[in-house]
């Protein structure tokens, strides 16, 4: 699901380094790019999870249909 933006997220990360090659890139490539490419492969996760129990519970959904 996220990984148009991660792919995004990747290609900004890598112009804004060769652009701005100092500590102030790097430290912005530290603490603002880093962490979020963190929190987008959380995001990933969880949305993997998810679908995963979404698919669970529909199977569960057309069990309990057949019963009734």
């Amino acid at each position: 699901m996220f990984s148009e933006v991660r792919g995004q997220l990747s290609n900004s990360k890598s112009t804004f380094s060769e652009r701005v090659n100092d500590s102030f890139g790097s430290a912005i490539v530290r603490n603002v790019y880093e962490p979020f490419e963190g929190d987008l492969q959380k995001l990933d996760f969880a949305w993997d999870e998810a679908e995963v129990k979404k698919m669970e519970i529909m199977t569960l959904l057309m069990e309990l249909r057949t019963i009734l």
